[in-house]
């Protein structure tokens, strides 16, 4: 029985504050403060504004005002870091948890493994949230934790965990940033386009982890439970007020507990300069280093990417990045391209073999007074997602979302990803995975904490040779999930 391990590194850090000998007069002020402080603590406070990111309403689920771009703090994310730049956050000085619970049925017209290959599949989806913020003079931590129960109808596919996990914490000193993120989920199917949490997509948008820096699962695969996981811990010193040095590691892993799939780990280096131009735009020059290892697999990939980048951000506008560059690829053992993870085989004469590809990491966050906008697109060597011993893959992901009214949300989603089995063969013969899903949801809001909604996706998958996805098999794949369901969540509450 194959076992994995993972380890992160555990933020240790202090901060001491000397307070001088205050007088007379100041110690009374400080006693009335603390009296007020105390009353404050007994009595309900002001409402704390809910912690969500600018463009949270792409879900259909937030129900706050309006956030204007003068109640937003500015992105401070470094562009040579493992972070996505972002519109902003909302202003906040208080610590807070906010609880959360959904319930709701999802059709599934071609269920991922189940019996026959095919036919409409009920599944209810009951789960409960946690969003933990706390802030301090030099600390910024945001936890988030969703878990629950997939209930099927459908004997052959049986119950299963779903688990999602993130933690962010960000330690500023006085010339050093340091942040640690980390990022797990164990879900029954593939990660990109995942549907199962009641329509629940999107996850992981709070951290904006790049694509290079969490496990690739965009080749849609049988049902079985999985862990994804990330831990990154990045250091950031400023220079001066505009230019700075990125520094990070980090160390990756995709693990399979019930199908014969390619688990695989990745261990990874990034280094940086930062120069901002001015109040928007940066320039960056980056090296990645990534170590992908596949154990039970005689396979080996050190991957070398040189980016040269760009960002531009306006507060609670516009967030925009580009990153290209060459990629540099070396392979113990050249691959035939075929799908290792269903069986395949490697092949070729000469092992210890160099490729040069491309790199492109872009994407695009926009937000109109009712309308928000998100695009992104991503090129380069990937971990295959346990059906390929590494593959060159194209990801494309887009979202939108509008108040239609005063009592309906709507929203729209799609993504697409293409890959191709890595080659350095004369005569190749790749197989070839492409993927696209999309759809669209509406909410409507019940009272101040409950949400109605409705969701709907298309997923559809073919290749240029045969596959099999649970006891489906063919050259094609199509599935339609439609959830309805209902969504609570609480004021944020102080602590």
């Amino acid at each position: 029985m194959r076992t994995f391990s993972h380890r992160f590194y555990a933020p240790l850090s202090f901060f001491l504050i000397l307070a001088p000998v205050a007088r007379p007069q100041q110690q009374q002020q400080d006693q009335t403060q603390q009296q007020q402080q105390q009353q404050s603590t007994e009595q309900p406070s002001q409402p704390i504004p809910a912690y969500h990111s600018p463009l949270a309403s792409l879900a259909g689920s937030d129900q706050e005002q309006e956030t204007g771009p003068s109640d937003i703090s500015p992105d401070n994310r470094s562009l040579a870091g493992a972070q996505e730049l972002g519109l902003g956050m909302p202003r906040t000085e208080h610590s807070f948890w906010q609880p959360s619970a959904n319930v709701s049925s999802t059709f599934d017209s071609n269920a991922l493994g189940g019996a026959g290959g095919g036919g409409w599949v009920t599944e209810t989806s009951i789960t409960a949230g946690l969003d933990l913020h706390r802030t301090s003079e030099n600390t910024d931590l945001s936890l988030t934790y969703l878990g629950g129960g997939l209930f099927s109808n459908n004997s052959s596919i049986g119950n299963t965990v779903t688990q999602e996990f993130e933690l962010g914490d960000r330690l500023t000193f006085r010339r050093w940033t340091v942040s640690l993120l980390e990022q797990a989920t164990y879900i029954p199917e593939a990660g990109f386009g995942y549907t199962g949490l009641g329509g629940l997509s999107g996850f992981g948008a709070g951290l904006g982890l790049q694509n290079g820096f969490v496990p690739d699962e965009s080749i849609l695969t049988a049902r079985g439970q999985r862990v994804a996981n990330s831990s990154i811990a990045q250091a950031d010193f400023f220079v001066t007020r505009r230019s700075s040095f990125t520094f990070l590691g980090g160390y990756s892993l995709l693990h399979f507990f019930d199908n014969d799939l390619l688990d695989y780990h990745d261990v990874m280096f990034q280094g940086g300069y930062n120069y901002q131009l001015n109040r928007q735009d940066t320039l960056a020059l980056l090296y990645n280093f990534s170590a992908l290892r596949y154990p039970g697999f005689n396979q080996l990939i050190n991957d070398n990417r040189v980016n040269a980048s760009y960002g531009r951000r306006v507060t609670g506008r516009l967030a925009f990045q580009v990153a290209a560059g060459p990629e540099i690829v070396f392979f113990q053992v050249p691959i035939s391209g075929g799908s290792a993870g269903s069986g395949g085989t490697t092949s070729g004469s000469t092992p210890g073999t160099t490729k040069v590809y491309w790199s492109l990491n872009t994407s695009l966050t926009y937000q109109f007074r009712r309308t928000g906008v998100a695009l992104s697109y991503a090129h380069g060597v990937n971990g295959g997602s346990g059906v390929l011993a590494g593959a060159e893959g194209d990801l494309v992901t887009g979202t939108a979302s509008r108040v239609i009214s005063r009592s309906l949300n709507g929203g729209l989603q799609f993504g697409y990803s293409r890959n191709s089995g890595l080659t350095t063969t004369s005569t190749p013969s790749n197989q070839v995975y492409s993927y696209w899903f999309g759809g669209g949801n509406l909410s409507h809001p019940w009272g101040r904490r409950l949400n109605l909604f409705v969701n709907y996706e298309l997923e559809y998958q073919n290749s240029n040779s045969s596959f099999c996805v649970g006891q489906t098999c063919g050259n094609s794949f199509v599935r339609h999930l439609i959830s309805i369901g209902l969504g609570w969540r609480d004021r944020p509450r102080a602590f």
